[in-house]
């Protein structure tokens, strides 16, 4: 649905431009955007859309150019002043409060008040209710926020941007955390906001929404505006062309596998009543399929002993292996790649340097005192060879883009010369340029004969790039199937328990 030709042109950049030491991480762009439209911003990870959006919401100043509203000229000092001119941004990550109710999350901060000073909770709780049916979402505003689930606390997050009774509402992410119904519940709140004569912009690297949920798509690259157009115009082919600069390949070739290979690793437990069993080989890609909550993520951290199961038995290069531990496993090789970066993975708040070498401590160390020297080069070589866009190597991993985070884990795990590399949702939340180049380079260790696990809710990513998928339901192994030659269909019925049904009436 395009908006209607009477639309008015809420917002406009002219010249927008920004940089950091010196650096321009938007340069010189010109963009609008219109009253009741969703417009989606696409680029590739370290493209600007961050900064446009930080600008946008008055997080940052513009280096040069300017910003208007209604044809007006503004300049926001501040997130609450662009608040005040209603501009509303709800983030990625969750922000509320676990112990506060719905109601006290969406006015955190900024509750109504009695005569007295104190807080009226009846005012408190009506407003917030007012909103939640407004918006028509499915929450109640005297539900403890630690009691939903992610989903649901991502609702809670629109809700308070809603809250500010925005003309504008920024959107950035908003189905990373979310499920297939989950995401059609938050489409069906965008086209009621649409409808009420909102400008969304919506921030996402997953095309499929894009093209689901947009009116119109802008797309970055390297800090310019390098296309906008109709989401009726814009293919999937042009999209990528813009993002990245060229088209993106449709095949991967793999390593070839020896027959030879040894066994790396074989698990086997009991889940369902029965045994399941893993194995994996040297310079395999083996891939882990299922739907949300199938336990993809829990048999990886039982493999490191991060997730404890006395059913476990575990043999790494033919040697039974006891009193499992994250820490005895990376002694031996063994390396996991959280999918969750930001709150398990990353240390946000320290250096690029500290957060690549931080699993490699002993070995650059000289009586308990790190050797600078060793440090860094260490670093330097192996960001290099991954491509890592940063200012220097003293820049906090926080002010990363998310595929530039994913490189920087990936880094350190490197550096630890792994023998087996577990890698949870490696492409969440990267764009598709730098989603190729971390299939290049797992392609490039497994053709060293480390032995890599996969874990992503992406079947087409898993059936392009492992030798062999093995599909999980209810944590317990229900098929295997041969890699590239499997159809994605055939993954997707088996993760469903859909295939032995097939099966059954045939």
């Amino acid at each position: 649905m395009k908006p209607e030709g009477n639309c008015v042109g809420l917002l406009t950049t002219r010249g927008l431009s920004k940089s950091f030491a010196g650096r321009p991480a938007l340069d010189g762009v010109d963009f609008e955007a219109k009253s009741g439209e969703v417009h989606a911003i696409a680029g590739a990870n370290g493209a600007g859309k961050s900064t446009l959006m930080n600008l946008l919401s008055g997080v940052f100043r513009p280096s040069a150019g300017e910003i208007l509203l209604d044809g007006e000229a503004v300049h926001f000092a501040s997130p609450a002043e662009a608040r005040d001119a209603g501009v509303s941004t709800v983030y990625q990550e969750l922000s509320s409060i676990p112990q506060l109710t719905v109601a006290e999350n969406i006015f955190l901060g900024r509750e109504p008040c009695t005569r007295l000073g104190r807080i009226d909770k009846e005012r408190l709780r009506g407003e917030a209710k007012q909103i939640l049916d407004e918006s028509q979402i499915a929450l109640s505003p005297d539900a403890r926020v630690g009691d939903l689930s992610i989903a649901q606390r991502q609702l809670v997050e629109l809700a308070r941007g809603l809250a500010f009774s925005p003309r504008i509402l920024i959107l950035d992410e908003p189905t990373a955390v979310l499920s297939g119904r989950e995401i059609d519940n938050l489409f069906t709140v965008v086209r009621r906001l649409r409808a009420q004569g909102l400008l969304v912009l919506y921030v996402s690297h997953r095309f499929e929404e894009v093209f689901a949920i947009a009116d119109r798509i802008t797309v970055l690259r390297d800090g310019r505006r390098i296309d906008t157009a109709p989401t009726s115009e814009m293919t999937s082919e042009r999209l990528v062309r813009a993002m990245i600069g060229r088209a993106a390949e449709s095949r991967f070739s793999l390593p070839p596998l020896s027959s030879t290979a040894r066994t790396l690793l074989r698990a086997r437990w009991h889940a369902g009543g029965e045994e399941c069993e893993l194995a994996l080989r040297e310079g395999e890609i083996l891939g882990l399929a299922g739907l949300v909550g199938a336990g993809r993520t829990e048999i990886a951290l039982r493999l490191i002993g991060g997730y404890r199961d006395t059913s476990l038995s575990l043999e790494l290069d033919g040697e039974a292996v006891s009193h499992l531990s994250p820490r005895r496993m990376l002694q031996r090789g063994v390396v996991y790649l959280t999918e969750d970066r930001k709150q398990a993975g990353l240390f946000a708040n320290l250096s690029v340097l500290a957060n690549t070498t931080a699993a490699i401590l002993p070995g650059i160390s000289r009586g308990g005192v790190i050797v600078g020297g060793k440090e860094k080069k260490a670093a330097k070589e192996v960001l290099e060879r991954l491509g890592l866009v940063h200012r220097s190597l003293d820049q906090p991993a926080s002010e990363l883009s998310g595929g530039n985070q994913q490189k920087l884990l990936t880094a350190r795990a490197l550096l630890t010369a792994p023998k087996l590399l577990i890698c949870d949702e490696p492409t969440r939340g990267v764009d598709v340029g730098a989603k190729e180049e971390i299939f290049a380079l797992l392609s490039e260790i497994a053709a060293r004969g480390v032995g890599i696990i996969l874990i992503s809710s992406e079947i087409n990513e898993l059936v392009r790039l492992c030798h062999r998928l093995i599909v999980i339901r209810n944590h317990a192994v229900v098929e295997e199937l041969p890699g590239q030659e499997v159809d994605e269909n055939q993954v997707l019925a088996a993760a469903a328990g859909l295939s032995k049904a097939i099966e059954k009436q045939a």
